[in-house]
């Protein structure tokens, strides 16, 4: 059950953690995007940023490719974030799912249904919950188990983080972060499965630092 639910909570997030509306879009070539000369000032402007990052709320858009479907998925939800690692993650449409995360608890409701973890006493929801937190903050460059390349084109950047772990790399082949250069924030998840399988994550509607009171991050609300 525990080994459904976390790969689940993974899943989400491929994610999860955002349309026929938007483009899927292509390489890192296609979008013009360049080697980052100095990458260690890229860090540090993105870490600067996100350590001045009390709380993010958003609306997401996200489209998903199957080699074995025809069409895009595309679902639509919002999520909320505020320091320290508090998360709510909800995907409204076309389905109801969760992932909560507060107080050291890691909870997935799944339409009535609520499961609870505790976050430290068990090693995968430990994982999922330090990825989640870090893809949201804009948190990306620490992430010690994935391989890191820069990129920038005239107005983002992007980190592309391929996994190093083997199991890992499994369910997430590749991942690309864009960060818009005018606000530093994450605006564009690009998750790859495997060669065919694609999942795209687009932030819309951002408002930062606002306050966030304690009933989003319950599992009632």
């Amino acid at each position: 059950m525990l080994k459904m639910e976390s790969k689940k909570a993974t899943l989400a997030l491929l994610f999860i953690l955002s349309i026929s509306l938007l483009p899927v879009f292509g390489s890192v070539e296609q979008r013009e995007f360049t080697p980052v000369e100095n990458m260690e000032a890229m860090v540090e402007l993105i870490n600067a940023n996100a350590l001045k990052t009390e709380s993010i709320q958003s609306n997401f858009i996200q489209t998903k490719q199957l080699e074995f479907l025809d069409e895009t998925i595309v679902s639509k939800g919002k999520f909320w974030f505020r320091k320290e690692n508090s998360l709510r993650w909800v995907y409204e449409t076309p389905y109801e799912y969760a992932i909560i995360i507060h107080n050291g608890k890691f909870h997935i409701r799944d339409g009535e249904q609520v499961n609870s973890y505790d976050i430290e006493s068990n090693a995968v929801f430990r994982e999922i919950n330090d990825l989640i937190v870090g893809m949201v903050q804009g948190d990306v460059a620490n992430q010690d188990k994935f391989e890191l390349a820069a990129f920038e084109s005239g107005n983002q950047f992007l980190i592309r983080l391929v996994p190093r772990e083997a199991d890992m790399r499994k369910v997430i082949s590749e991942m690309e972060v864009y960060f818009d250069k005018d606000d530093l924030m994450v605006s564009e998840i690009v998750m790859n499965e495997g060669e065919s399988d694609r999942t795209v994550i687009t932030f819309v509607d951002r408002r930062i630092n606002e306050t966030i009171p304690d009933a989003v991050f319950t599992t009632g609300y």
